[in-house]
C-alpha cells in the first residue's frame, strides 16, 4: 500500500508542474480557400488584424480614444461601458457584481483603451477601394426602449456614406447585440467587408500566478475558438506570434480567455466567416472574424450582425449568448468529469446557498458513487491483515531464496483470495475526480471570494490561519493508521509513508480553501468508511 500512495503523490506532483508548464496544446492550420479572390484580397490588405489601426483607418481614428467628451456611457445591471464616437469602439467595461479584491469599492475591468493596457472590441466594415473622411464622428440619433431591451442608434454620414451602429442589450445580461449597417449614396460602387475584433495589448491586464499552489497560475490566458472545424481550439499568445490563425466557419465563435473571464464575438448572420488571429505590427494582439467582400451599389445597403459578451465565466450567462460558448470553460482533458461535477456543485448551491457546504455535498456523493469499489477494497485491507501472520512466517522461512518467497506469496494470495493491488484502489478512484475538481476550482468564478463559515471567507484562496489544512493532515493521518503495515516493508520507504500526511498537510495549506475542503472532507469519509468496513471492522 505504501507503494502505491507513494506512486500517487509522485503522480498528482508530476502533473501540477506539467499544467503548470503549459506548453502549447494545438497546431494552428490555417483552412482558406487560396483561390477565392475576394477573401485574399482582404487578407493580403491585411485590413484586419495587421496594420495599426485596423478599423478602416480611412473613415475613423483612436486620437480621442481617452477624451471624456467624445463617449456616450451605457449600462445595465451586471456592468458599464463607453462607446468612442470616433469609431464606434467599446473602449472601457467593467463589472459592477465583480470586485477587484475582497471588499474592494473597485471593479473588475474588461474592456480599457486608455494607457498601456489597451483591451477593446470594435466593429464595422472595412473599405478597399476608398478613403473615407476620418474625422466625422458618431453622433446618437436615438435610444430607446424595445421591449426589454435598451436600443441606442448611432450614425454617421461622410464623402456619401452612411453609417449606422445599432446596440442594444437587456439589464441583466453580459452581452451586446450590434447591428452596423451601410448605404452607398455615392454614384459609384464601395468594395467592403464587414468585421468583428478584439484588440489587446501585448501588455497583458491580468496578471498570472506565480505558483503551483496559485490556481491563477493554471488559468489559460489567450485566444480561443468555437468554429465548424473545431468545438474548442485554443491558440496561445505564443503560437499567434509566429504563425496568424485563419479558419473559414460559418458558425461559432471567437474569444479572449483570462481567469475567471472572457470576451467574446458571436456571429448571427448565417454566412461563413474567416475566423482570425494575429499580432500586429505594435506588438498588440487582435482576434475576430472577417466576412465576404462586397460590392455595394450605388443607393446599395448592406447589414452585419453579431454579439459581444465581456463577463464572468458563468456558464448560464454563456449560453445566452451563444449556446456552445459554454466551452470557453476550460476543464481540461477531465472536462467529462468536471462539466458534471460543476453541474452538481450548482445544484446544491441553488439549494442551501453556501458554495462551501456544496462542496461538501459534493465530495459526500462522489464517497457514495464509488463507494461500491471502494467497498471492495476496504474489505480486501481487512483480509490482509488476518494473512500477516502468514506473510511474516514465510518471509522468514524464505529469507534466502526471493524466488521461493515470491512464489509462496502469491499462492497464500492465491488461496486466501487476497489482492494487495486492491489498496490502491480508493486513491486511484479519487486523482482524476480530485485533479477535475482542480479545474473546477480554476474556471469556476462563482466560488471567486465566495464565503464558508467562521475564518474561510475566500473558498478561492487559501486558508488565512491553516486550521483546514491541519485538520486534513489528521484526517489523512487516521486513514493512515487504519490501514495493514505489509510485513517486510523496507525501513526507508516506511519512514517516508509515515511522514506523507504530514509532507501533503504543508503542500495543502498553500492551496485554495474550496479545494482543501474537497480532499479534508473526501479524507474524513474514507477514514469512516474504512473504520466501518475496513481492517479495523475484521
Amino acid at each position: 500500500m505504501q507503494r502505491y500512495f507513494l506512486i500517487f503523490s509522485m503522480i498528482f506532483l508530476s502533473y501540477l508542474l506539467l499544467i503548470n508548464y503549459n506548453p502549447p496544446n494545438q497546431e494552428i492550420n490555417g483552412i482558406i480557400d487560396s483561390n477565392d479572390s475576394e477573401y485574399s484580397q482582404l487578407l493580403d490588405n491585411e485590413e484586419f488584424v495587421s496594420r495599426e489601426d485596423i478599423y478602416s483607418e480611412e473613415i475613423f481614428v483612436d486620437e480621442a480614444a481617452c477624451g471624456v467628451n467624445d463617449f456616450i456611457y451605457i449600462d445595465n445591471k451586471n456592468w458599464k461601458a463607453k462607446v468612442n464616437l470616433d469609431n464606434g469602439k467599446i473602449s472601457y467595461a467593467e463589472l459592477t457584481k465583480f470586485p477587484t479584491a475582497a471588499g474592494s469599492n473597485n471593479n473588475k475591468l474588461l474592456f480599457n483603451d486608455c494607457g498601456s493596457e489597451r483591451y477593446s472590441h470594435v466593429s464595422g466594415f472595412a473599405f478597399l477601394n476608398r478613403s473615407l473622411d476620418k474625422k466625422t464622428l458618431f453622433r446618437l440619433s436615438e435610444n430607446y426602449q424595445d421591449g426589454l431591451n435598451n436600443v441606442y442608434v448611432f450614425e454617421k454620414q461622410l464623402n456619401n456614406v452612411l453609417i449606422k451602429k445599432i446596440i442594444s442589450y437587456s439589464d441583466d445580461d453580459y452581452y451586446l447585440k450590434i447591428k452596423d449597417s451601410i448605404e452607398n449614396l455615392d454614384q459609384s460602387e464601395i468594395k467592403l467587408a464587414p468585421f468583428s475584433k478584439i484588440d489587446r495589448s501585448s501588455e497583458i491586464v491580468e496578471a498570472k500566478g506565480s505558483g503551483f499552489t496559485d490556481p491563477s497560475s493554471f488559468a489559460y490566458l489567450g485566444p480561443a475558438f468555437r468554429t465548424s472545424e473545431e468545438n474548442y481550439l485554443k491558440i496561445p499568445f505564443s503560437d499567434i506570434s509566429e504563425n496568424d490563425f485563419k479558419q473559414t466557419s460559418r458558425e461559432g465563435w471567437a474569444a479572449m480567455l483570462q481567469h475567471y473571464f472572457l470576451t467574446a464575438i458571436v456571429p448571427v448572420d448565417n454566412q461563413d466567416y474567416i475566423f482570425q488571429a494575429k499580432r500586429k505590427s505594435n506588438g498588440d494582439y487582435s482576434i475576430g472574424i472577417v466576412g465576404q467582400t462586397k460590392n455595394l451599389q450605388v443607393e446599395g445597403k448592406t447589414t452585419f450582425n453579431h454579439k459581444v459578451y465581456f463577463g464572468p465565466k458563468i456558464q448560464k450567462e454563456l449560453t445566452k449568448a451563444h449556446p456552445d460558448l459554454y466551452l470557453a470553460v476550460d476543464y481540461g482533458f477531465l472536462w467529462w468529469i468536471g462539466q458534471p461535477m460543476y453541474q452538481a456543485m450548482n445544484f446544491f448551491f441553488n439549494i442551501v446557498g453556501n458554495w462551501g457546504w456544496a462542496i461538501i455535498l459534493v465530495t459526500i456523493l462522489i464517497k457514495g458513487i464509488l463507494w461500491p469499489l471502494s467497498y471492495v477494497s476496504y474489505k480486501n485491507m481487512g483480509k490482509m491483515r488476518q494473512v500477516q501472520p502468514m506473510l511474516k512466517d514465510i518471509q522468514e522461512r524464505y529469507a534466502d531464496d526471493r524466488q521461493a518467497l515470491s512464489k509462496a506469496m502469491m499462492d497464500l494470495y492465491k488461496r486466501e483470495k487476497v489482492n494487495p493491488a486492491l489498496g490502491c484502489l480508493p486513491m486511484l478512484l479519487q486523482l482524476p475526480f480530485f485533479l477535475a475538481f482542480y479545474w473546477v476550482l480554476i474556471e469556476t468564478v462563482e466560488l471567486r471570494y465566495a464565503p464558508f463559515l467562521f475564518w474561510i471567507t475566500d473558498l478561492s484562496a487559501r486558508d488565512p490561519f491553516f486550521i483546514l489544512p491541519i485538520l486534513n493532515t489528521l484526517a489523512m493521518w487516521g486513514m493512515q493508521k487504519l490501514q495493514p503495515q505489509p510485513v517486510g516493508t523496507d525501513p526507508i520507504q516506511a519512514n517516508v509513508f509515515k511522514y506523507m500526511p504530514f509532507i501533503f498537510g504543508i503542500l495543502f495549506a498553500f492551496f485554495p480553501a474550496g479545494l482543501v475542503l474537497y480532499w479534508f472532507v473526501n479524507s474524513l469519509v474514507s477514514a469512516l468508511q474504512m473504520y466501518l468496513h475496513g481492517p479495523k471492522a475484521q
